[in-house]
């Protein structure tokens, strides 16, 4: 009984403190210099911070889980009291204190602000510069944990110290993943100005329209399906020592009906709970976080915020208003605001990345997408099939007939003539959302120093679609091969390898108590 009390335990640990994204750094790269103005980067989560006594608190030195497997011991005598007592608030007073422990030197403060002394180095004053622009000659760093609408007037002080540095005009802006967001709200909150002082804002596998992985997190709509963890294993890890042993006992216990059996379990448990733990959890780790709310996309915000923070409304008054000001200003004007911009001059690029599945624990994990991002919201509106699959033939015909088959891949898998920005919306295969190579900095390069707005059709080397290949080179989807240079995917692959590991002891109980393979 202890086994499967603990495999349990387990899964819920990892899924329920589950929320995404990750911030590598940029690597510098030659290219020709047609349009030699600064760049301006805004990284992505990762940002070092630190308590008030100068140590580093954030990212983790240790991962969360295994500070919380830590407490199993602990953990497993209040679910085991839960189970016998039928009572689930024992359990969840003891998950919650000790996730809450773990978090307590991160999580902010009920109005979303660092009240307790955390902080991230100040800004460097930009050095002074001419020419030969990189993009790590001015890197813009930030509290990844606060209200981007709030840090945007740090960003604008930031672009005008370099303007001065450099004597330059205009600067480039790109930005990555959780940069975005923050990118987004200094163009919305500083829209006049941006006008003249961006000449170029790319936008790198983009979060600023939300996803699916935080959305549904902060909704609480996780789902545990045999299926979709199956076909993840089988056909979306990278090939490895452990990944095989992965994908043999997801096939047997798959084909068996016994990987059901160990997920049901899990969703069991997890919905007697998840009404009171979800929304405590979150509130104990990212919930207090402005940033991490920025990544609820609409569909979802009214849900999460319901969930999270009903009946809390004045307790987080000031963490409620930083997080409605960001969705309604900047979310779901965004679309308008970039359109405004780019038709005043301004030239945009969107980058995103395809055929990574997310981890197979939400309701939508099935959708196309680079591992911690779903497709439709990096590219701003591209038509997918699901993962696995491509697109149907009688859609494809409606495409033809349309006039907009050249937007079609020629994998079959992605309409881009639906983006908002169709001629300037780039899409890289099998380089899973966390990755970021020389020759991906070299396609940013290359659009940031042309005169005019790059579009796909301009460049041979740069079509719309792209395939990364395992010699970090990037060519077209048609000259490809198949399934060349497939990466891991990212985050997701080391989370999932974790549950399927909590599943797989699961399994073990479930055939002993059956007295399967005796």
């Amino acid at each position: 009984m202890n086994r499967k009390l603990k495999a349990v335990l387990s899964a819920l640990l990892v899924v329920l403190t589950l929320v995404t994204s990750v911030g590598l750094p940029l690597c510098a790269s030659a290219a020709t210099y047609e349009n030699d103005l600064p760049i301006v980067y805004v990284q992505g989560r990762d940002r070092t911070i630190y308590n008030k006594n100068g140590k580093k608190i954030m990212p983790f030195s240790t991962d969360p889980e295994d500070l919380i497997m830590k407490e199993s011991d602990r953990l497993l005598a209040a679910f085991s009291s839960s189970v016998l007592q039928k009572n689930w608030d024992i359990y969840c007073d003891e998950l919650v204190a000790v996730v809450s422990e773990v978090y307590k030197d991160v999580t902010l403060d009920n109005n979303g602000e660092a009240s307790d002394g955390s902080y991230v180095k100040a800004n460097a004053t930009p050095t002074a510069k001419t020419s030969n622009f990189g993009l790590n000659d001015y890197v813009f760093n930030y509290d990844s944990r606060l209200d981007p609408w709030t840090v945007a007037k740090e960003l604008r002080t930031y672009i005008n110290n370099v303007l001065k540095a450099t004597g330059k005009s205009k600067v480039q802006l790109v930005s990555r993943c959780l940069g975005t967001n923050y990118a987004a709200a200094y163009l919305t909150r500083y829209k006049s100005e941006a006008k003249s002082k961006i000449d170029t804002c790319v936008l790198y596998v983009p979060s600023a329209k939300g996803t699916i992985m935080v959305s549904e997190s902060f909704s609480g709509e996780f789902k545990f399906d045999p299926d979709l963890i199956n076909t993840y294993v089988n056909e979306y890890m990278e090939d490895s020592e452990m990944t095989e042993l992965l994908k043999a006992v997801v096939s047997v216990t798959y084909s068996m009906s016994i990987l059901s059996l160990g997920t049901n379990a899990v969703e069991s448990v997890y919905q007697q709970i998840a009404d009171r733990v979800v929304p405590e959890l979150i509130l104990a780790t990212y919930g207090t976080m402005p940033s991490y709310w920025s990544m609820v996309d609409d569909e979802h915000y009214d849900k999460a915020k319901s969930l999270v923070l009903s009946g809390k409304e004045e307790e987080y008054a000031g963490l409620i208003e930083k997080i409605d000001r960001y969705h309604n200003k900047v979310m779901i004007n965004l679309d308008s605001t970039l359109l405004s911009l780019r038709n005043s001059g301004m030239k945009v690029a969107i980058i995103a990345k395809y055929n990574t599945a997310l981890a197979p624990l939400f309701e939508s994990s099935n959708v196309q997408a680079d591992g911690l991002v779903e497709l439709s919201s990096l590219s701003f509106g591209a038509t997918a099939a699901d993962m696995g699959k491509t697109l149907s033939k009688a859609y494809l015909d409606d495409v033809s007939l349309s006039g907009a088959i050249d937007y079609v891949s020629d994998d079959l898998i992605i309409d881009s003539s639906t983006c908002l920005f169709p001629d300037n919306t780039w899409f890289i295969k099998d380089s899973p959302h966390g990755a970021f190579k020389s020759s991906m900095n070299n396609l940013i390069l290359t659009i940031v120093r042309q005169k005019k707005q790059m579009t796909v059709w301009d460049n041979e080397k740069y079509p719309q679609y792209l395939q990364y290949n395992s010699n970090n080179t990037l060519t077209p989807i048609s000259a490809a091969t198949p399934g060349d240079g497939a990466e891991s995917s990212g985050g997701s692959t080391n989370i999932l390898s974790t549950i399927i590991n909590f599943f797989s002891k699961i399994i073990n109980v479930i055939k002993s108590l059956l007295g399967i393979g005796k």
